[in-house]
């Protein structure tokens, strides 16, 4: 029984306990309530006692022409050094691309002139060597042609030592270039003398004749 008094009693203070919590929600939501109420009050009272600002004024009038033209002419001169910026510039880039144009072309013509003196200038040292070697097998054979020659004089003298005679043979090589360096001419010239015939012979032989302005 006592147990049964102690669970009712306890079913109470629960009862009271949730009765108390639903009380101060019911409170709680009541001051909210007040809280929005008074709150519009005063936005009322405010708007009332503080009206909206005013609208914006309207724009001025536009200013007359001739006002606009005297406010334009200084942006004007300003403008106006641009504007012949803007004006020069494609002379400019015309300008710009002659002068690429002029270089290729001087470029291309200094590379045509720098090859064309490469050849000339290998050409005449062919040339020069070529009349080198000629020249050194013309002295080479005229070198032994006079061994042989005066070999064979030698002998001559010893079968006809009776005679007591001598002959003589000079030969004397010339190479001329030309004041105007383009032709290179070599000549030959033999003099011999024989008691026998009692004169001197002369005679002129060419060997090489280069002219470099037919080759």
């Amino acid at each position: 029984m006592l147990l049964l008094l102690l669970l009712l009693l306890l079913l109470l203070l629960l009862l009271l306990l949730l009765l108390l919590l639903l009380l101060l929600l019911l409170l709680l939501l009541l001051l909210l309530l007040l809280l929005r109420l008074r709150r519009r009050r005063l936005l009322r009272l405010l708007r009332y006692h503080h009206p909206p600002p005013p609208p914006p004024p309207p724009p001025p009038p536009p200013p007359p022409p001739h006002l606009l033209g005297l406010r334009l002419l200084p942006r004007l001169l300003r403008l106006l050094p641009r504007l012949r910026l803007l004006r020069l510039l494609p002379r400019q880039r015309r300008r710009l691309r002659r002068r690429r144009r002029l270089r290729r072309r001087l470029r291309l013509r200094l590379l045509l002139l720098l090859r064309l003196r490469r050849r000339r200038l290998l050409l005449r040292l062919l040339l020069l060597l070529l009349l080198l070697l000629r020249l050194l097998h013309h002295h080479h054979h005229h070198h032994h042609h006079h061994h042989h020659h005066h070999h064979h004089h030698h002998h001559h003298h010893h079968h006809h030592h009776h005679h007591h005679t001598t002959t003589t043979t000079t030969t004397t090589t010339t190479t001329t270039i030309h004041s105007d360096k383009k032709r290179i001419h070599t000549m030959a010239a033999t003099t011999t003398y024989s008691p026998y015939r009692g004169a001197c012979m002369f005679y002129k032989q060419p060997l090489f004749l280069w002219d470099f302005n037919h080759n």
